[in-house]
């Protein structure tokens, strides 16, 4: 998943965040069916931005795993000592 994509799913998880702000901030309808319709349109936002959390959640533990083999790879490297060979004279 490239950048493009991380970001894309960034500006999705912020419009629903908004649209359940804005469910909050509505007036509870008068009979049962608008509201089981408005409880039904909740879980629907709810369920997609916990769908992308996930996927984000899953693309940050693969990046944070690329992180530390490099940085491991780059400690590693620099705690080795090097052996200096000498040349003999004739």
């Amino acid at each position: 998943m490239d950048k493009v994509d991380i970001t894309s799913l960034i500006k999705r998880t912020l419009g629903l965040k908004h649209k359940l702000k804005v469910h909050e901030s509505l007036k509870p309808p008068d009979n049962h069916e608008d509201l089981s319709v408005m409880i039904l349109s909740r879980w629907e936002l709810e369920d997609e931005l916990s769908a992308i959390d996930e996927i984000l959640t899953s693309q940050r533990e693969k990046s944070t795993a690329e992180k530390k083999k490099i940085i491991r790879a780059a400690v590693s490297g620099k705690t080795k000592t090097k052996k200096k060979t000498t040349k003999k004279s004739k």
